[in-house]
Formats: structure tokens, sequence, C-alpha cells
């Protein structure tokens, strides 16, 4: 689901309906609220009996593609060991759709993990 206006470019984060994002959205959001989360920890999280958080990988991947476009997330990597770095958006784009990025101990999470934070979490 694409939430669009004329104006986009000049929105800023707060400046939408919540209720006009997915759950899987909303969700995201708020566990993204916590500190810097790693895409396989938000996966796999969804497993958890104790979270809204439900989807495949690709649903994973259009929800997060789609919060960045809006803002309302920032993506960084890094290897696990030492501190990420904040992506672009557009490196954060093609990060978002490498399907090895959401699972722990993959060869493409082994290189650099991706980690995505609420904008909200950032400037709190």
């Amino acid at each position: 689901m694409m939430l669009t206006s004329p104006d986009d470019s000049a929105r800023a984060p707060g400046d939408f309906d919540v209720n006009a994002l997915t759950k899987l959205q909303r969700e995201l959001l708020q566990l993204g609220l916590e500190d810097l989360i790693p895409l396989p920890e938000a996966f796999y999280t969804s497993d958890d009996e104790t979270t809204e958080l439900t989807g495949t990988v690709d649903d994973f991947r259009v929800a997060l593609s789609e919060l960045l476009r809006l803002g309302l997330i920032q993506v960084w990597s890094g290897h696990w060991e030492s501190d990420p770095v904040l992506l672009s958006t557009e490196d954060a784009q093609g990060l978002l759709r490498v399907d090895e990025q959401y699972i722990f101990s993959s060869p493409a999470d082994l290189r650099a993990r991706a980690y995505f934070a609420n904008v909200e979490n950032i400037r709190g």
C-alpha cells in the first residue's frame, strides 16, 4: 500500500494519519521506538506469541520500504561487532530488498547487519 499525496516530499514525519498505515507498519514503528532493531530480530519476533507482528519476508520488506519512503524510519548497517552507520535512502532501500538481511547469520547478515529505528526514537 502506497500512502501518497501531491506533496509527500515536504511532509514532516508526524504529518500523516497513523490509521492509514497497515497493522504491520504500526507494529514495526512501535518496535522501532526501543532501539536500533536488527531486521532479523523484527522478523523472528513475528513468531513470538506475545507480539502482533506477523508476515512474510515480502510483507516486512514492503512495510519497511514504505516506512522509509515516508521518512518514519531510518536504516542503519554495519558488522554486528561494530557500530552501525546511517544509510542513505537509496542504499537503505537496496538493503531492505535483500531476503538474507531478515535471517540471522545468513551471509548477508554476517557481512553487514541491517537495523531500523523509528525516527521518533532518534529524535527523542
